[in-house]
């Protein structure tokens, strides 16, 4: 199979190994796949020099040395997870990493409104005067547990200017592609890049957590012997919550997220748990669904 597709003049997909990625580009408000299929034929090439940085990456960026020249791909990955502390590693933010070098090369061909969406890590580049709207969806899990369909639940939506200084989109948790010490079903995060998104995400996820029964956690390692986490413990299993374990949770990520925030980190976030939620949106930029 073709590893890029053109699925729609707005739409180019990438699927190749462990990458699936999607890149919309426009200029002068029209669609441009030309621009988006070389956009993805550099998404391509990042994994090669990904493959050949993968013991850096899963060393912890405190400890890298900075004179070591790296790629740039991941030097914004060190970066952004170095700026987030707490013991990331470079892989922490390396998915958004990816999606912010691919948003870039579009932008660098001319394109005025760039969207690329890394297996949910989310790069925007938006030209003056353009706008985007990105969702907010929940996990599968959640939206069954909700007595729903399967389908992933929207929480909201972002609504995105220029100005806003809004470049990447990240949502993290328990349920998702990626382990989480936490108890976050999603937690997902706004900041002025996508690598920043990203490891911010992962931060606030592990952040979502209050004492519980029947929360089973396992080390990350006996789950993937590869995973940069080493022994940590993972989340596999969150039972149903009470309110009050809810609220502990749910109060221990918006006091990170609030760090964060002033730190000048993040944008913003919005974190979901068992149907109940924590925004912080000091820019007016989310509409939660149903008015809430």
């Amino acid at each position: 199979m073709e590893p890029v597709q053109v699925l729609r003049p707005d739409l180019v997909l990438v699927d190749w190994g462990p990458m699936t990625l999607t890149i919309s580009a426009w200029a002068a408000g029209q669609p441009r796949p030309v621009m988006a299929a070389q956009a993805a034929r550099a998404a391509l090439r990042l994994l090669a020099v990904l493959a050949d940085f993968q013991n850096y990456l899963k060393r912890p960026a405190a400890e890298l040395p900075p004179e070591r020249p790296a790629p740039r791909v991941a030097a914004r990955a060190r970066d952004a997870a170095r700026a987030l502390g707490r013991g990331l590693t470079p892989l922490a933010a390396v998915a958004g990493a990816v999606a912010d070098e691919v948003a870039d090369f579009a932008a660098g061909l001319g394109a005025d409104k760039v969207i690329v969406n890394n297996g949910g890590d989310i790069a925007l580049r938006l030209g003056p005067g353009e706008k985007a709207q990105v969702g907010l969806r929940a996990w599968p899990g959640q939206a069954a547990e909700a007595g729903e369909s399967g389908a992933d639940t929207l929480l909201g939506r972002l609504n995105l200017t220029a100005g806003d200084g809004v470049g990447g989109v990240a949502t993290s948790g328990w349920r998702g592609r990626s382990f989480s010490r936490g108890i976050a079903d999603a937690v997902s995060v706004w900041a002025a890049s996508a690598a920043l998104a990203d490891a911010a995400a992962t931060v606030l996820g592990n952040a979502v957590s209050a004492p519980a029964p029947g929360i089973v956690r396992r080390p990350a390692r006996e789950l993937d012997p590869a995973s940069d986490l080493g022994e940590a413990l993972v989340t596999q299993a969150v039972p149903p919550l009470n309110a009050e374990q809810r609220a502990q949770a749910l109060a221990a990520g918006r006091e990170e997220a609030w760090r964060l925030r002033q730190e000048g980190l993040i944008k913003g976030c919005l974190i979901a748990l068992q149907g109940d939620y924590a925004l912080l949106d000091q820019g007016a930029l989310a509409a939660i669904a149903d008015g809430d």
